[in-house]
């Protein structure tokens, strides 16, 4: 039974790195359940981006530009910040394989959460103090 398996992992790892496949796949995926996912998985994050081949993931970015933008919303900005900086050099090749539109409607996407956590006061924080 082993072998049966390793075989068709082998397939699967196959069909994993097909950027057609891969594109196909995520436009019918639910942006926010996939960030869902990924933010309840953190640790996964950081280890499987050592893995990626930058030029199949900028393609599949790419060729997704709308569910990128809505991915991006969707996760924690502090797990996705720890993974692009224990990967850093997997970024840098992303970013010089991406669309320049796409790279930066997703960045703004990104600086956009970052102001908005940046820049809001915790209203619980608030309430709770005496006036």
């Amino acid at each position: 039974m082993s072998e049966l398996q390793r075989k068709l992992g082998a397939m699967a790892g196959k069909l994993a790195n097909n950027k057609s496949l891969i594109s196909g796949v995520m436009s019918g995926i639910d942006p926010k359940v996939v960030a869902d996912a990924v933010n309840d998985n953190k640790d996964l994050l950081i280890k499987t981006m050592a893995y990626l081949d930058p030029d199949v993931l900028a393609g599949v970015i790419n060729s997704n530009p709308d569910f990128m933008a809505r991915l991006m919303r969707n996760l924690d900005a502090a797990a996705l910040a720890k993974a692009m900086n224990n990967n850093q050099r997997l970024v840098t090749q992303l970013i010089e394989h991406l669309d320049p539109n796409v790279f930066s409607r997703s960045v703004s996407v990104v600086f956009n959460k970052m102001r908005k956590a940046s820049y809001r006061p915790d209203l619980r924080k608030l309430s709770e103090e005496p006036a």
